[in-house]
């Protein structure tokens, strides 16, 4: 499979000498993670881009036997290239010259840094980052690949995250399911305090971001070994709206605030966030008819993402994925 735009000369470009590094912002959907990324953009490691592939393929790696094998590795490549994330890139990308630059032994992990490093403009940077939200919910599958990784960890009020979710057709579409998404991805708290206290990772809430925004960008650089002028600070932290959170409190219904709470209040409070209803619980029917509910939309939303989206990916030139 080749994918047309330019021609890259791997072996040239010295791709399997290149000394990687990556960085990756981690947080539940909705809680800062583009804002965060755009403030790394004079880094080595350029505006984070999600990817959505990684742990996807890693999980199902064993389905394409030994990628050293040729035919292998044009399958699992080849599946990576017609994800929607990367098809955005529109990466020039010849298969035979991309296996033939692969160091002897290679792995699953030297394909992703290669094809990470290929997206980013300047086309030979050894250094990158990923911003893609879920992966908080694999965080172990990360570490065993990039283990000396930096990471970044956002969290935001849930009840927040969940009035932005509710406005999205592809996330959770009920308060309850918003609010155990929600603590579902806030659950790795043990490990990520390890990594903090390693050096490995840099924790920080959305509502202190837009409170400290150019106190946290030195912090970060300093933290990814980058340095930064206070003038591309004012100019990386001037969109930051002050003050942009707790929406929850005027928005969000009395009902919505109290399942919410009743599904993810400990997590809330354990993340320094203060509670209204510390004992609201959820009738079992109540349970039953949000279940019922998720189901009916999420096969609407396949539907739609499948069928009629496709459609107008393949003949009305819709862009194949779109943030």
């Amino acid at each position: 499979m080749v994918a047309k735009l330019q021609s890259i000369d791997f072996k040239r470009a010295g791709y399997n000498m290149l000394e990687y590094k990556q960085v990756f912002i981690i947080g539940a959907p909705r809680s800062g993670t583009t804002f965060l990324a755009s403030l790394l953009d004079k880094t080595a490691y350029g505006k984070p881009v999600e990817t959505h592939f990684i742990t996807k393929y890693y999980k199902k790696l064993d389905s394409y036997g030994d990628i050293s094998r040729f035919d292998n590795f044009r399958s699992l490549v080849g599946d990576i290239l017609k994800e929607r994330p990367v098809q955005q890139w529109g990466l020039s990308l010849n298969v035979e010259d991309f296996y033939r630059s692969l160091p002897e032994g290679f792995d699953y992990k030297d394909v992703v840094n290669q094809i990470l490093s290929l997206q980013k403009k300047d086309g030979n940077s050894a250094a990158w980052g990923d911003k893609t939200p879920h992966y908080i919910g694999d965080l172990d599958i990360l570490l065993t690949l990039f283990p000396h990784a930096s990471y970044i960890y956002i969290v935001r009020d849930g009840r927040d995250v969940a009035l932005s979710l509710l406005e999205k057709n592809w996330g959770p579409n009920n308060i309850y399911e918003c609010a155990r998404y929600w603590a579902k991805l806030n659950q790795k708290i043990d490990l990520i305090h390890k990594m903090t206290e390693g050096g490995q990772l840099y924790s920080l809430t959305y509502e202190g971001l837009l409170d400290k925004t150019k106190s946290h960008i030195f912090s970060i650089y300093d933290f990814l070994g980058e340095q930064v002028s206070e003038e591309d600070v004012n100019a990386l932290s001037s969109s930051v709206k002050n003050k942009n959170y707790g929406k929850w409190k005027s928005k969000m219904s009395e009902g919505d605030v109290h399942t919410f709470e009743a599904v993810a209040g400990r997590d809330l409070t354990r993340l320094g966030y203060e509670v209204i209803y510390p004992d609201a619980k959820i009738p079992l029917y109540k349970k039953n008819i949000y279940f019922m509910h998720t189901k009916f939309r999420r096969a609407y939303f396949l539907f739609y993402i499948n069928i009629i989206d496709g459609f107008r990916i393949r003949f009305l030139g819709k862009p194949p994925f779109n943030e």
